[in-house]
């Protein structure tokens, strides 16, 4: 049987002000294209599906991810998704009881597990396979939200140890299912020892899994961690994400494994190679530089661009602004200022007051501002923008 392994989608996901969503998209579209050349039986997703909180735009992205994956589960493609930190606690039971209103012949073609499970599939030939399910661990889904605890560690040891219990539960069910059936785990979580990839993953606020409490069997699918590895073995892997998240991961390659798995184990494990946006971060110190720089990005209107710029007093913040937001379509964030020639003693300091915002943005134009050759112009807008907004007292 083969099975297509991927992780941490984050269908949803923004960078500054730069929408991801085609990103995201265009890669699911890639996996869909390996489904179909190299004959899937099993898509398994491990973990953060979503990125997204907002229930108009969550309903938008299902509905685009439907029509990407109903006609091969038509065909046949069983889907099973678990759900990662980045998942919503609310969505995948949503999504489950949408589904056993409106397709009850299909659960067993599309799992959505938000709380740790063994399940059985059949595919498309005949084939069974157990799957261990291993959410995220959250108190909810591991059945302890209701308990208290003395401390924030005691609360963290508990869920620790009620993951381990979990494992160990679905273990004895594994050997109560008997012999003859090939069981693949799959897991959203950090196993200690890993230290690459780790996308805005701290321990303090983690569950750790030592690699000892991980069974061994057929195959082992991981999310959480962005960087694709295998950990001990060739059989116990993170896929990865399929797309860079921001500047950090910019070297990063992107894939999805494909694996294939027989009673006696997993035969034959393969990276598929994404095309993953490419970033880019230039230093420039004028409106030329920017040209020489934009003439250097091999796909602009994909790229994903940062700029730093180290400027001099008498030159125009606003022009080289402008400029870059003309030549780089993706550009996002704001373009990071070095002022080469100003003196501690020249910058005045300020406070920002977020009770009161007008005169933060005023006082902060006054400073970035004080030797633009265009600064009337542009606090002219900010004051037009600031009268707009209903923020201006003047």
């Amino acid at each position: 049987m083969r099975i297509l392994h991927t992780s941490d989608w984050h269908l949803g996901a923004r960078l500054g002000n730069q929408d991801r969503l085609p990103d995201q998209l265009a890669r699911v579209d890639e996996i869909c294209g390996f489904i179909d050349e190299r004959e899937v039986d099993l898509l398994l997703v491990a973990g953060d599906v979503f990125d997204e909180h907002r229930a108009d735009a969550l309903a938008k992205i299902i509905g685009r991810l439907g029509r990407l994956l109903a006609p091969r589960i038509l065909a046949g493609l069983t889907c099973v998704f678990i759900a990662g930190n980045h998942d919503r606690e609310h969505v995948f039971p949503l999504l489950r009881g949408l589904q056993a209103l409106v397709a009850a012949d299909d659960r067993g073609r599309v799992i959505f597990a938000e709380r740790p499970a063994l399940e059985q599939v059949t595919l498309p030939r005949g084939e069974k396979l157990n799957l261990m399910l291993l959410p995220y661990p959250t108190l909810s889904r591991y059945d302890l939200a209701d308990e208290r605890w003395p401390s924030p560690d005691a609360k963290h040891d508990a869920l620790h140890d009620e993951v381990r219990n979990r494992i160990q539960a679905l273990v004895s069910q594994v050997k109560a299912v008997g012999a003859g059936v090939p069981t693949v785990i799959c897991a959203h979580f950090w196993i200690r020892g890993v230290t690459e990839g780790l996308y805005r993953v701290t321990e303090q606020n983690d569950i750790v899994i030592d690699p000892s409490d991980i069974p061994v069997y057929a195959y082992t699918a991981l999310g959480h961690i962005h960087k694709p590895q295998y950990v001990g073995a060739p059989n116990i892997r993170y896929s990865g994400s399929i797309e860079r998240m921001d500047r950090g991961e910019a070297k990063d390659k992107k894939k999805a494994v494909l694996v294939e798995v027989t009673r006696s184990g997993a035969q034959g494990v393969e990276e598929l190679s994404l095309n993953a946006t490419p970033f880019a971060h230039l230093q420039v110190s004028s409106e030329e530089d920017l040209e020489t720089a934009a003439a250097r990005v091999a796909e602009p209107d994909r790229t994903l661009v940062s700029v730093t710029a180290d400027l001099r007093r008498e030159q125009s913040l606003g022009s080289v602004i402008a400029r870059a937001r003309k030549l780089f379509p993706r550009l996002y964030g704001n373009v990071d200022v070095n002022w080469i020639d100003a003196r501690s003693r020249d910058r005045p300091a300020f406070e920002a007051d977020r009770l009161d915002v007008q005169a933060t943005v005023r006082a902060y134009l006054s400073q970035v501002l004080q030797h633009d050759p265009n600064a009337q112009e542009l606090t002219s807008a900010a004051e037009e923008l600031l009268i707009q907004t209903g923020m201006s007292r003047a």
